[in-house]
């Protein structure tokens, strides 16, 4: 039976992330070596020194005869494998084996294969959210560097490896049937290695990012994780990849109606690229419906548990018995999808809505082990550690990760803003404040009290305005279920300040 390569990544993905897998490091990586060399055709060029020095991190005198190691890893992934299509509730459309006696691995069809007939429900619309499709090359730029061979298949493996986290794009091995082609080419320099990565929008052609890395000779595993986290935060992170806002634009650029798969998620994005409440509506309601022909969209779940947490922080009020639903989507998201970094960090922000300050510190942990690599995780595991009282290890995290060279939303200044108006220290709060400038409220009521404490009262009076003009229902404490911005502590200090402005304008 011809199976189709895309079915063939999607079943890899699935093992990658299944509980079986998902600790073992060197298993998944021997897997997904041999999975892709056998799809590139080098299937029966595998060996234990190509498997070694290629895919498992030896260096190149590494020598099978006396060290068993890859002998030992292959009987522990076949004995997974079968393990893993034992279970009865195993439906997989394909089966992934690696026979005894060879490394190239057989691709079978499984026990829900495409010769099964698919209710016709939905009129076939994708039952989860999806995002855009990205294919990845790597390249040896000189025929002649030979040398770089190895470092290209290390670092091909290990970019794939990265970028399966991220939920919110699906990676194909097919260049024809890509939206994105992120290709990364390598040439040997005097000084080391450079890298040369183009971000190619695929119906267009469009250029749609390009930089030029370096990495010494002989690079670490700490040179790597640096160099993936800055291709990650640059092209496939939510808060500032390229590929996924470029994508978003473009779906909403269609003459076409938007397919059902792709609305919340590109209204989503749109939402954070332009942060309205009409924007935010627009996501919101986009999201519902979805859930309400698909209730068990872990992707639409996770996004409507981050409005619900948007709610709140921008205080818009629009979402009833927000603690209820919160809660609902963020727990619903994490029982679909156990490895969804993003799911266990939004719930970890609704314990802490909650008061669950022990269980807030935990799901943080948990979302950044599973994802280390996304700059969006990091931002929210270091906001969470500022709300939970861990204030310096938590400031500290952010302003690590600000200087990593992203574009990085201004309402990632509102906790250096937060942090350095509780110090005490005015004139830095100010110039975080004059930073942030699309994010609801927050920046008028950011330079209100920082001029204010700087003696600039007529400066802070006329951001007063603004703010209430804006959000006049700020200081409202009547909203039991959307609690008050201002019931955490961290924010009780800008609360006091605002009705001392207001009691000085006589403004009751």
């Amino acid at each position: 039976m011809n199976i189709n390569k895309e079915s063939i990544i999607d079943e890899l993905n699935a093992i990658l992330t299944s509980p079986r897998f998902r600790s073992r490091k060197v298993i998944k990586t021997f897997l997904q070596y041999a999975v892709y060399e056998t799809l590139a055709g080098r299937g029966s060029e595998l060996n234990q020194q190509k498997i070694a020095t290629q895919a498992l991190g030896k260096s190149a005198d590494f020598s099978p005869t006396y060290n068993p190691l890859v002998r030992i890893e292959a009987g522990r992934l076949r004995k997974l494998l079968k393990e893993h299509y034992a279970d009865p509730n195993n439906m997989s459309a394909v089966i992934i084996v690696m026979p005894k006696g060879k490394y190239q691995i057989d691709f079978l069809p499984g026990k829900c294969s495409s010769n099964t007939t698919t209710p016709l429900t939905h009129e076939l619309v994708p039952p989860f959210t999806e995002g855009p499709k990205l294919f990845l090359s790597c390249n040896i730029l000189d025929p002649q560097q030979q040398m770089t061979a190895p470092l290209c298949h290390r670092l091909h493996s290990g970019l794939l490896l990265t970028l399966s986290h991220f939920r919110n794009i699906r990676l194909v091995t097919q260049k024809h049937n890509t939206d994105y082609v992120l290709t990364l080419d390598i040439q040997s320099v005097p000084d080391g290695i450079e890298l040369f990565l183009l971000l190619t929008h695929a119906p267009s052609d469009e250029l749609v990012y390009a930089n030029t890395l370096h990495l010494p000779a002989a690079p670490s595993k700490t040179d790597l994780n640096a160099m993936y986290l800055h291709i990650a935060a640059n092209t496939v992170a939510l808060h500032s990849g390229k590929i996924i806002y470029h994508w978003a634009q473009y779906q909403l650029s269609l003459t076409t109606p938007l397919a059902s798969q792709h609305g919340s998620l590109v209204h989503y994005i749109a939402f954070l690229h332009n942060i309205t409440q009409d924007s935010f509506c627009t996501a919101l309601n986009t999201c519902q419906q979805r859930l309400k022909h698909f209730p068990n969209d872990d992707k639409a779940l996770v996004i409507f548990a981050r409005l619900c947490g948007y709610d709140h922080v921008l205080q818009y009020h629009l979402i009833n018995h927000l603690e209820a639903k919160w809660t609902y989507a963020a727990r619903k998201a994490m029982q679909l999808d156990s490895e969804n970094a993003e799911a266990h960090s939004i719930f970890a922000h609704n314990r802490y809505f909650l008061g669950d300050s022990e269980l807030c510190r935990a799901e943080l942990e948990v979302a950044r082990k599973l994802n280390p690599f996304d700059t969006s995780i990091e931002y929210l595991y270091g906001f969470g550690l500022y709300l939970i009282d861990e204030a310096e290890q938590g400031i500290q995290i952010i302003h690590s990760l600000m200087q990593i060279p992203f574009p990085q939303p201004d309402w990632y200044h509102v906790l250096p803003f937060i942090h350095a108006f509780n110090s005490g220290n005015y004139q830095e709060a100010l110039t975080r404040a004059e930073r942030i400038q699309h994010f609801g409220y927050w920046g008028e009521m950011a330079r209100c009290v920082s001029y204010f404490k700087l003696g600039q009262l007529e400066r802070s009076l006329q951001e007063l305005k603004e703010l209430l003009d804006h959000s006049p229902l700020l200081l409202d404490k009547k909203n039991a279920d959307n609690r008050s911005i201002f019931s955490h502590n961290t924010l009780k200090p800008i609360r006091d300040s605002l009705k001392e402005i207001k009691k000085m304008a006589g403004i009751t």
